[in-house]
């Protein structure tokens, strides 16, 4: 039973002054606990950080590690950088809107959208433990200004120019701007941040659809928000902890921490109580 891992942090964007500044420390910081807390050897880590980060070898390290799956395995792929969200290409979104994860080079015309991480992940063979964590955006105000590079909070959340242009010169935008990458039931009012879905990967984001994820500085160095008290509940029960607890005891954290945005949990409820990585 093999534990392998793909960690992808972007702090350089191809984007002018879109550059963020603690999803590097993310993927050291959970390379870290992986390595103490759950066993996996550092040679079954990829990481993928800054301009290493682009769209083809995002999309070649995910597909490797989703098909190299076998039954008894426990793999895990962590993405910390921007995110944004696009026009649908192709008339499956009932919103008319894709999300998409912003790799360093970053292409409007051509992104990483979630269609293709969605059919990606359905590939999984059964008996397979997959979870995925993304410490990024996906919903956000398109007519708000790129944050200074030296202010304390940056918003992980890219705008797509072309809702820019469209808010600018006044004309309607396509479509509503909403949440993860998760398949959890839309249209319907959350009565709880850990939601029943029916994918085969454990997913856990860094906000509520309504919010945004914080790229902040945190006890003397930047780190994403998510990630940081994530891995702080971790070492704080020395790795013993289901996916509710480690969903709890980090919204509990950045709650004291004053951040707004509370982490989602979305996958089947049988899950829920299962130890995180087991």
């Amino acid at each position: 039973m093999a534990k392998r891992a793909v960690l992808i942090g972007i702090n350089r964007y191809q984007v002018p002054g879109s550059d963020l500044r603690g999803c590097v420390n993310d993927v050291k910081n959970l390379q870290q606990a992986l390595t103490t807390y759950y066993g996996f050897s550092a040679q079954d880590v990829t990481s993928l950080t800054d301009l290493q980060a682009t769209k083809k070898a995002m999309q070649a390290a995910i597909q490797k590690l989703v098909t190299s799956g076998k039954k008894g395995d426990t793999l895990l792929l962590h993405y910390s950088g921007h995110g944004s969200n696009v026009p649908d290409d192709n008339g499956d979104e009932a919103d008319h809107r894709d999300e998409i994860l912003c790799p360093t080079n970053l292409d409007w015309e051509d992104p990483l959208r979630d269609d293709w991480l969605r059919k990606t992940l359905n590939k999984l063979r059964s008996g397979v433990n997959l979870t995925v964590i993304m410490d990024c955006c996906h919903s956000g105000t398109n007519t708000r200004a790129i944050t200074p590079l030296d202010a304390p909070i940056k918003e992980r959340f890219l705008p797509c120019p072309l809702d820019l242009m469209a808010t600018e010169s006044g004309r309607k935008l396509r479509g509503t701007l909403r949440g993860q990458l998760g398949k959890a039931p839309r249209g319907r009012k959350r009565k709880s941040d850990i939601v029943h879905a029916d994918i085969k990967e454990m997913l856990i984001t860094g906000c509520r659809d309504t919010q945004t994820s914080a790229d902040a500085h945190i006890d003397g160095s930047f780190n994403g928000a998510l990630t940081y008290y994530l891995v702080e509940s971790i070492k704080e029960a020395n790795g013993e902890l289901t996916y509710r607890q480690l969903q709890q005891r980090t919204a509990a954290k950045l709650k004291s921490e004053d951040y707004d945005q509370v982490p989602q949990l979305e996958g089947q409820r049988t899950s829920f109580n299962r130890p995180f990585l087991s």
